[in-house]
């Protein structure tokens, strides 16, 4: 029997969700938005319906699932609903405050109901990769991870263009980020840690970040000497945003974040011609011989979709088609890390990452 599923949002990645899921007889999809005239424009693709006063209680009635691309800001009032209503309760955010909200909620959970915040890239699709790692050793040392949505052509002195949601862009920037470090989760300053690396002949650099790491640091704390996650950019564009957020002190929350914000989304065009680069370098014991080992992945857009959108949706809907067929029954909050990355790569959902990975040696 299809699953019953309702797609909160219909923005870009809201949509790309929604459309991959209407595709597939086992689900049965119902996408709802704000505005009248999104909710007309994907109608002929799948059933719409408009949100009305923030009504999520009567809309999720009946269904089985729910999946929110909403902001972070609306998510925890989307989760309340689905407890309200026996659904298990997906989203994308990667507002830690956010997580934890929901993660209270997930407390009264009816048994089989889920709640799995973070399950777009980063986090998400990231630290079930970083976790993959743990088997790998017989003691883990450390573990980078690093992700980053680019453009293709940068054209301008930051070297970016938008490619996602700018207020998760400037919370990303400009809160405190988790990490692990001598074994013990410490909180390490944004916009810090810089660093250069190449990957297919090119240059890239990579800095601190807030969250990326959803519940990785709660699973690996006192399991792992160092943990980090850092975000991708072309280098110099670091430079830019510590003057912007550091000695203009735009990053500081209320007016300034707002109006850094304004300055962004009316300064700096947004592109759909973008490129997800996803990297994780894990070193580890096997014996008493310290070893690395790393995969990499690079999507790239195509001409109806950028490469954000692709990865995300993606991850998102790999991850909620994995929990909905699970023989495992788990109830409440649940993390990225119990999901084998073997078995994510394997999904039918998950060409894209496998078409992605780079350093793969084809079979003879």
């Amino acid at each position: 029997m299809a699953k019953r599923i309702v797609v909160l949002g219909l923005g870009r990645i809201g949509s790309t969700i929604a459309g991959i899921l209407a595709g597939n007889k086992n689900y049965q999809v119902l996408g709802a938005d704000i505005n009248p005239a999104v909710v007309q424009e994907h109608g002929a693709l799948f059933s719409c319906r408009v949100i009305k006063n923030n009504d999520y209680v009567s809309l999720l009635r009946g269904q089985d699932v729910v999946i929110s691309a909403l902001s972070f800001n609306d998510n925890p009032y989307a989760a309340q609903a689905a407890l309200e209503n026996g659904c298990s309760y997906f989203d994308l955010t990667e507002d830690v405050r956010c997580t934890e909200v929901i993660k209270k909620i997930a407390r009264q959970a009816v048994k089989g109901q889920v709640f799995m915040p973070q399950c777009g890239l980063a986090p998400g699709f990231i630290g079930i990769l970083a976790y993959s790692f743990a088997k790998k050793f017989e003691q883990l040392d450390s573990l980078k991870l690093r992700v980053g949505a680019l453009p293709e052509f940068p054209s301008n002195q930051m070297m970016y263009n938008l490619t996602w949601n700018t207020e998760g862009l400037v919370n990303e920037y400009a809160n405190p980020c988790e990490a692990i470090k001598n074994y013990k989760i410490t909180m390490i300053e944004p916009l810090e840690g810089r660093e250069e690396f190449s990957v297919s002949g090119v240059t890239y650099e990579a800095f601190n970040t807030s969250g990326g790491l959803a519940n990785l640091c709660r699973t690996l704390d006192g399991k792992v000497r160092e943990l980090t996650y850092k975000t991708i950019r072309y280098p110099g564009h670091c430079s830019l945003m510590r003057f912007l957020f550091n000695d203009l002190r735009l990053g500081e929350e209320g007016k300034r974040r707002r109006m850094l914000m304004d300055i962004l989304e009316s300064s700096v065009a947004t592109t759909s011609q973008d490129l997800v680069l996803i990297s994780v370098v894990a070193t580890g014991y096997a014996g008493q011989k310290l070893q690395q080992r790393s995969r990499t992945f690079l999507l790239h857009h195509t001409a109806q979709q950028s490469a954000i959108q692709i990865a995300t949706a993606a991850a998102a809907v790999t991850t909620v088609d994995l929990m909905v067929h699970s023989k495992t029954l788990r109830t409440g909050f649940v993390e990225q890390e119990v999901l084998d990355i073997e078995s994510f790569l394997n999904n039918e959902f998950a060409k894209p990452y496998r078409e992605a990975e780079l350093g793969v040696c084809s079979p003879i």
